[in-house]
């Protein structure tokens, strides 16, 4: 593989085409493949939103994208790799929420989020949905609250896993509520999703493109949204902030690294790529129609480090507080 110096050849080659023309391939990105790790199995959120952009960011870059789908650990595993891959902008890590929880949950992760990548920027916000099982009462957040305090049993959530999207917002909602809630985590959405189907868990936080379709169906009933917006495929249900809980500060998040000591040009460059990629419209209509809600306008490096030190900080509370552990 080129070092350095291949990359800021292709740069310059780069800047100097650009008024020529399209970008031949040979000249830019170093390598013809750019590998995205993601965390998530095949078919999950992450998944899904990089082979959205994959072909406009390709364009972009002048190279081929590949997904590898490396789950475990809770995206651990695929931190870890991406960490120990060459500086060169070749091997790329997408992350969410889970990975700024994972720093207070995982103690022999292998890695450090602050200290060990290149934040590069975030791009987009899934969408999380209160689903609860139909045979507790109250079509509403706070029906559903008063129903739970006063049915006087033991209440369980699911969850697709220890420090998922899943898992953090229902601890916050436990700390808010009052609940007395326990965890039961699966492996994976599907499945904890169906156990609120039928019933062997009460309710979940779940992806909303996981759960549409049983809310579709009326298998479960969905309370309220966790993003700052009304999703349109629920247009009827209201955010967590409309439903009462004002402060229930929960977001996921797509947000992309590369491993530390990437030059700063390669950093920018994959920047750009990606946001133009999800600035496109095409790309727009269908990360919404996923239930995704693209970042308008996407965090560039810097603001990416900062929120991630945000988060980080955030989440130790939550996870300490909870006593989440792995």
């Amino acid at each position: 593989m080129r070092g350095r110096k291949g990359w800021t050849m292709g740069l310059v080659a780069l800047a100097l085409a650009a008024a020529a023309g399209p970008v031949q391939a040979q000249t830019t990105f170093g390598q013809p493949v750019v590998q995205i790790v993601a965390g998530g199995a095949a078919g999950g959120v992450f998944d899904v939103a990089v082979r959205i952009v994959s072909d406009r960011l390709g364009r972009e870059l002048g190279r081929t994208i590949v997904i590898d789908n490396r789950p475990g650990a809770a995206g651990a595993v695929a931190l870890s790799y991406v960490k120990n891959a060459k500086p060169d902008g070749l091997t790329v890590a997408v992350v969410n929420v889970g990975a700024a929880a994972n720093e207070s949950i995982l103690k022999d992760r292998g890695y450090n989020l602050l200290a060990d990548f290149e934040p590069v920027g975030i791009y987009a916000y899934p969408t999380n949905v209160l689903i609860v099982n139909p045979a507790i009462p109250g079509d509403s957040v706070a029906a559903f609250v008063s129903a739970l305090k006063a049915r006087g049993a033991a209440t369980n959530f699911a969850s697709g896993g220890v420090g998922s999207p899943a898992h953090l917002a229902s601890e916050v909602f436990k700390a808010r509520t009052g609940l007395p809630l326990t965890h039961v985590p699966y492996r994976g959405a599907p499945p904890a999703v169906l156990a609120v189907v039928t019933g062997e868990t009460d309710f979940m936080f779940a992806t909303a493109s996981a759960a549409l379709p049983q809310v579709t169906a009326g298998k479960v009933r969905a309370l309220a949204v966790t993003t700052a917006e009304r999703l349109p495929q629920l247009a009827n249900v209201p955010t967590m902030a409309q439903a009462g809980l004002a402060d229930f500060k929960v977001s996921d998040w797509i947000g992309f690294l590369l491993p530390k000591a990437t030059p700063g040009e390669i950093r920018d460059r994959l920047h750009a790529g990606l946001a133009a990629a999800f600035a496109e419209p095409e790309a727009r209509e269908r990360l919404r129609n996923a239930t995704l809600i693209p970042a308008a306008p996407a965090l560039g490096p810097a603001e990416t480090g900062a929120f991630l030190r945000a988060e980080v900080d955030k989440w130790a509370k939550v996870v300490s507080e909870a006593k989440i552990s792995p």
